[in-house]
C-alpha cells in the first residue's frame, strides 16, 4: 500500500494514534494504528501482533543499514586519495551528487529515528520492540553526519592540493619574470637604433653584451636562491 507522505512520522488522532514508516527508497511503506493497546496494520480491519510490527521495523532498518554500508564503501575508496593522490577528477565530478545523497539520507534517517523515539515514549507496550530499532536508527544518523564531514574533508584536501600546485606555478612564473625583466631592459636598450650606444664601435661588442646578460642572470639566480632560503 502506498501513502502520500514520503517521510516517516508519528501522528496523533482524536480516537487513535498511528505511525507511518517509509523505507529510504520509498518502495516500502507501513502504517500501524494504535487504539486501546491494540495494533492494527493499514486499517482497523487488520489487527496484528507485536512480532509483525517488529518485523517491519527490522526490514526497514536493514534497508537503511545497506545504504549506509554503500556510502561507507564509496568513501573508503575515495579516501585512498590521501595516500595515492589519484582519481581527483572522479571525486570532484561525484562530489556534489554524493553530498546530495548523504544529505537526503540524513533527512530520511532523522525522520525515522524521531518517529521511533516518539512511538517509544507514547506506546509503552512496544518499548522493548522499539528499543533496538531506535538505537540502530540513532547510530545510522550519527554515521551519516560523520560521512558528510568526511566528504567535506576529502574535497578540502583536493582543493588544497590544487591550490598548492597553482601557487607553485605562479611562483615559477614569478621567478622567470624576475630573471627575464633585466634581460628585456638590456636587449631593449642595446636594440635602440640610435647613435652613441656603448660598445657601438667595439669589435666583440656582442660577446660583451651577452656576458653582461649572463652576469645579470647569475646575480638574479643567486639573489633569488638566497632570498628563498632566508624566507624558509
Amino acid at each position: 500500500m502506498s501513502y502520500k507522505s514520503s517521510v516517516c512520522g508519528y501522528f496523533y488522532g482524536d480516537e487513535y494514534d498511528y505511525i507511518l514508516l517509509v523505507s529510504f527508497t520509498q518502495k516500502q511503506s507501513y502504517k500501524f494504528l494504535f487504539k486501546n493497546g491494540k495494533i492494527y496494520k493499514e486499517d482497523f480491519n487488520h489487527e496484528c501482533d507485536k512480532n509483525e510490527f517488529e518485523a517491519a521495523l527490522k526490514k526497514l532498518c536493514n534497508e537503511y543499514a545497506n545504504k549506509i554500508l554503500e556510502h561507507q564503501d564509496e568513501l573508503n575508496e575515495y579516501e585512498k586519495i590521501y595516500a595515492s593522490r589519484k582519481n581527483f577528477n572522479q571525486f570532484i565530478k561525484r562530489h556534489h551528487f554524493l553530498k546530495y545523497e548523504i544529505r537526503k539520507f540524513q533527512n530520511k534517517i532523522s525522520h525515522f529515528y524521531e518517529t521511533l523515539s516518539i512511538c517509544q515514549s507514547e506506546q509503552q507496550n512496544l518499548k522493548k520492540e522499539l528499543k533496538n530499532s531506535t538505537h540502530e536508527a540513532n547510530v545510522f544518523r550519527t554515521m551519516a553526519n560523520e560521512y558528510a564531514c568526511r566528504i567535506d574533508d576529502i574535497y578540502t584536501f583536493i582543493q588544497s592540493i590544487k591550490n598548492d600546485k597553482i601557487n607553485q606555478n605562479i611562483y615559477i612564473l614569478t621567478m622567470i619574470s624576475a630573471v627575464m625583466l633585466p634581460l628585456n631592459l638590456i636587449t631593449g636598450f642595446f636594440g635602440m637604433n640610435t647613435q652613441g650606444l656603448p660598445f657601438n664601435e667595439t669589435k666583440n661588442a656582442t660577446m660583451i653584451v651577452v656576458s653582461i646578460m649572463f652576469g645579470v642572470i647569475l646575480c638574479c639566480v643567486i639573489f633569488l636562491f638566497w632570498y628563498t632560503n632566508k624566507k624558509k
